[in-house]
């Protein structure tokens, strides 16, 4: 409930606010950058001092001017639709920067100018153009190592809920007898990215039970690649899994 009440509540007061201040087209564009850009960056890095908005009239703050700025630029060149990737990729590239170089500044700066255009070539090159897998199409390959790294996150969400922010092992294991494990996972709760690469997983579901539920891991498994694994690492710390164990998988190349 928590990620879909949030997006109910960020589009309610993006339209709130866009009427209450009449604002133009061009406005109400980037108004929508905004509410993308705290509700990504603020799903990304939780535990960053991030700016605020602000009371009053949005337009005033520094942070609509950057968004504003982007939309005028973009303006014809880049699809509403596409706006969410774009705003990941540079989320994206600041979480590699976060694990390789230490602590980035989260700012929407980083949405606008010359270098922040040349990182979304970049990142739109691999998200189009990942090779193929198991007869995936390209497209889909890449849109399916996205979604994984989507569905780890709201598994988390979910299990620190239902099982304790700990994730103890001796919970998943209370789960799996009372047949809990087995109906979130039929329920979509639990994504079956997580299911298909979690040591805890496949620890404490019997070998078999997974299968007599008709889930099979290999549909899954063509969309993990290098960025999958961090992030599935950085989710869930108790579970960690050795990167050197998917070198022979999708190559990765990191984008800074």
């Amino acid at each position: 409930m928590g990620a879909r009440k949030k997006a109910a509540e960020g589009d309610s007061m993006g339209l709130e606010a866009i009427e209450k201040y009449r604002m133009d087209e061009m406005e109400a564009l980037a108004f929508r950058l905004v509410i993308m850009w705290i509700e990504k960056s603020r799903k990304a890095f939780p535990d960053y001092r991030h700016a605020t908005l602000g009371k009053g009239d949005p337009r005033k703050s520094l942070m609509f001017k950057i968004c504003y700025k982007l939309a005028r630029e973009t303006k014809g060149v880049l699809e509403e639709q596409d706006y969410p990737l774009y705003i990941r990729a540079q989320i994206d590239v600041l979480r590699h920067i976060s694990r390789n170089s230490g602590n980035p500044l989260i700012d929407p700066n980083c949405l606008v100018g010359e270098k922040a255009w040349k990182r979304w070539r970049l990142w739109k090159k691999r998200y189009d153009m990942i090779p193929t897998s198991s007869g995936m199409g390209d497209r889909g390959m890449a849109h399916g190592a996205l979604k994984a790294v989507d569905g780890l996150e709201k598994t988390k969400e979910f299990l620190v809920k239902s099982l304790g922010g700990d994730l103890e092992e001796q919970r998943y294991r209370e789960a799996v007898l009372n047949n809990n494990i087995f109906r979130w996972i039929n329920l979509g709760k639990i994504s079956p990215y997580y299911v298909a690469i979690s040591p805890m997983i496949a620890k404490v579901v019997p070998s078999g039970e997974l299968e007599k539920m008709n889930f099979h891991t290999d549909v899954y498994l063509p969309c993990i690649n290098q960025d999958v694994i961090v992030r599935f690492n950085e989710l869930f710390p108790n579970e960690r899994i050795d990167q050197s164990e998917w070198l022979d998988g999708v190559p990765v190349e990191d984008i800074v």
